[in-house]
């Protein structure tokens, strides 16, 4: 069962399951909670369970469409760049009035909800105040507060909160084989988000992301400007660095489709269609690699703020460099570590306006810079 696949999040498995046995499911909903806890995965499976004959098997060719994305009645929407286009909200709303094509309902899954344009939003409201019959929205958002009050009204909230520690390492020790010191620390790191737990297990590279974002923080202080300015680079490519494997998959592709097997105008249109995915793709890693950086000075600068006020290492994220941290706590005021911690919090903030990513960088250590040196 897909339900069963899902760490974590025992409440709103319970509520979500009734619903489905009950015949309640509402008509739309916001799932809100951290990035990369298990939001979409819950979604599609509340779909399966509602489509799938035997509540969201996993093994039916319905289920596997819908976790594959490829199933008619479900439809994932996800932004095209970094917003969600009006144009998409106003096709969504025509479709989701048509019959469904292989099933009795229709659920849409719109994932960084909060991405979407006023008028995609009052698009998206005016199908929601008169929904078709037989039809679910799923809204994801990690920032409820940036979807628009009148659509949160009409939705029912689902709250989602991070895996449980004692469940995050039952998972991590049967399933991927982590055990020991890097259990703990890959633990630790987490945050209670699983995807990001699974992240430092199969790309080990995060961690030596974290190394590199942590000596730049301990330069920062006696740092110049050439050197800070170097740094803010290093960062920069840190973050691109995964793009150009995402580049790679994707001209493997391309090559793939040419082998003279396809006629010139499906092909130029399937390597447009491409073109279009590797960019919403390129965008989104982007996005979600600046974070990463960000969260990652923030969490280095709260343990040294954790330790300066007397907490022991279990309460530390970066365990592993309880030394380090103690050499930071004693030679910082308390008043320079929250500067630190809260001009990150800005910084991250600043991610979801659009500033530039090398502006967003440079800003961020000059401004850790004059905090560190108050």
């Amino acid at each position: 069962m897909l339900w069963d696949r899902i760490i974590g999040h025992e409440t709103v498995k319970i509520s979500l399951r009734k619903s489905v046995a009950d015949g309640t499911v509402g008509h739309a909903y916001l799932f809100t909670g951290p990035s990369s806890v298990g939001k979409s995965m819950v979604a599609k499976t509340l779909a399966a369970s509602m489509i799938c004959p035997d509540d969201g098997c996993g093994e039916c060719n319905a289920c596997r469409k819908i976790l594959e994305d490829k199933h008619p009645d479900v439809r994932v929407v996800k932004p095209a760049g970094k917003n969600i286009p009006v144009e998409t909200i106003r096709e969504l709303r025509l479709d989701s009035f048509k019959k469904p094509v292989e099933s009795e309902r229709k659920v849409y899954i719109i994932k960084n909800a909060e991405r979407m344009w006023e008028e995609g939003a009052s698009t998206l409201l005016k199908v929601l105040e008169e929904p078709a019959e037989n039809v679910t929205f799923i809204l994801i958002t990690a920032s409820p507060g940036a979807v628009l009050p009148t659509i949160r009204s009409r939705c029912r909230e689902v709250k989602f909160s991070r895996v449980p520690v004692a469940e995050m390492k039952s998972y991590l020790e049967s399933e991927k084989g982590i055990s020991g010191e890097r259990l703990e620390l890959i633990v630790s790191l987490s945050g209670g988000i699983l995807n990001r737990a699974i992240g430092y297990v199969e790309e080990p590279w995060r961690l030596n992301r974290r190394d590199t974002v942590i000596t730049v923080a301990r330069e920062l202080r006696r740092a110049d400007l050439n050197r800070t300015l170097q740094m803010a680079q290093e960062l920069r490519e840190e973050i691109l660095m995964p793009l150009k494997r995402i580049e790679d998959g994707y001209d493997s592709k391309k090559l793939e489709l040419d082998d003279g097997s396809i006629d010139t105008g499906t092909l130029r249109s399937l390597l447009k269609s491409l073109d279009e995915e590797r960019k919403r793709e390129k965008i989104k890693n982007e996005i979600k690699g600046v974070k990463e950086v960000f969260s990652m000075l923030g969490w280095w600068f709260r343990d040294i703020l954790v330790f300066k006020e007397g907490a022991g290492r279990s309460l530390l994220v970066n365990r592993d460099m309880e030394v380090e941290i103690a050499e930071e706590a004693e030679s910082l005021p308390v008043e320079s570590i929250m500067g630190c911690i809260d001009l990150v919090s800005e910084s991250i903030k600043a991610v979801e306006r659009n500033v530039p990513l090398q502006l967003n960088i440079e800003s961020t250590l000059f401004g850790i810079q004059v905090a560190l040196n108050a």
